[in-house]
């Protein structure tokens, strides 16, 4: 008899402590927070930085966090703001500008910008009649 009371009393003891071993997180507990990577970032995080051209190094553009740009064509700086995407469609605005001349031959190309669309791994930039007005890519800095 004394024998099946201790068993008794050792499953409810073992039951009593798989019951509290199962039970939701203590309050002190931490969860594990997941490391956003480019597949989590919204898309317009994924544009934030800085593009130049493959094609020329001086031209440049920097989507920044806050929704304003900056950018260097070739012999004058850009400044505005930017939004989206919508749509796929990428808004631009430059509102400030240097207004140095141009040697000959340097186009700018980001004045004539009013939109841009990225394309694979470019940033394609385009102007108010949807012409193509420049292809960026990622850069380094």
């Amino acid at each position: 008899m004394r024998s099946r009371r201790l068993l008794l009393v050792a499953l409810a003891v073992a039951c009593a402590a798989t019951t509290v071993g199962c039970t939701g997180q203590e309050q002190n507990s931490v969860m594990p927070t997941p490391t956003p990577s480019v597949s989590t970032l919204s898309p317009s995080d994924a544009l934030v930085g800085a593009w130049a051209s493959p094609d020329d190094p001086d031209v440049s553009l920097t989507l920044n966090a806050d929704g304003t740009m900056v950018g260097f064509d070739g012999c004058n700086t850009q400044s505005g703001t930017w939004s989206g995407p919508n749509g796929g469609a990428i808004g631009l605005e430059f509102t400030m500008h240097t207004d140095a001349g141009c040697p000959e031959g340097v186009v700018p190309v980001l004045a004539a910008s009013d939109g841009a669309m990225v394309d694979g791994g470019a940033l394609m930039l385009f102007g108010p009649t949807d012409a193509p007005t420049i292809e960026l890519v990622r850069s380094e800095d």
